[in-house]
Order: C-alpha cells, then structure tokens, then sequence
C-alpha cells in the first residue's frame, strides 16, 4: 500500500499544474535609506528626519525605484503633495 501511494505522489507532483506561488520581498529600507542620506548631504540635520518621519513618509509616498536619480528626481513632487513637510526640505533640491 506504501508504494502505491508513493507512486501516486510523485505522479501528481510530476503532473501537478498549480503555479509556484513566488513572494517578492520589497527593502523597505534602501529608498527610506538613500531619501534619508539625500537629506543628509543637502544639509538636513538627521534628527529633523527622525523627528518629522520624512522617510517614512517619503517611503509611504514614493512609488519607483530605489535609487537616488530617481529618488532626487521625485524630491520636487513629494514637496508638493506633502505641503507639511516642504518647508522643512527646503535644502534639499
């Protein structure tokens, strides 16, 4: 009875169509990082970041890739849309 079942198992997983369920993980932490560095080098005190939740506001809010061009890029439009947080971004260009 053992090999039966056995062999009925390996021939349903041989034959088994269901897709291979695949989970990208999203790094919370690189845009957050690099938006937070950004920041840092444009003259923004990190505990003005910190205190404020920039990053993870600007992480919330940021929709591309994770790479400072792209992020520098949509510094302009975060303003903006965050009419709150521009005043205190205004080093950063």
């Amino acid at each position: 009875m053992n090999l039966l079942k056995s062999l009925w198992s390996k021939l349903v997983n041989k034959t088994s169509v269901s897709p291979t369920l695949v989970i990208a993980e999203e790094d919370t932490g690189d845009v957050a990082e690099i938006f937070t560095n950004l920041c840092i080098e444009a003259g923004i005190q990190k505990r003005w970041v910190d205190r404020y939740n920039m990053a993870s506001i600007f992480f919330e809010w940021y929709d591309g890739p994770a790479n400072a061009e792209s992020i520098m890029a949509s510094i302009t439009q975060f303003k903006i849309e965050t009419p709150s947080l521009a005043s205190k971004l205004v080093k950063l260009k």
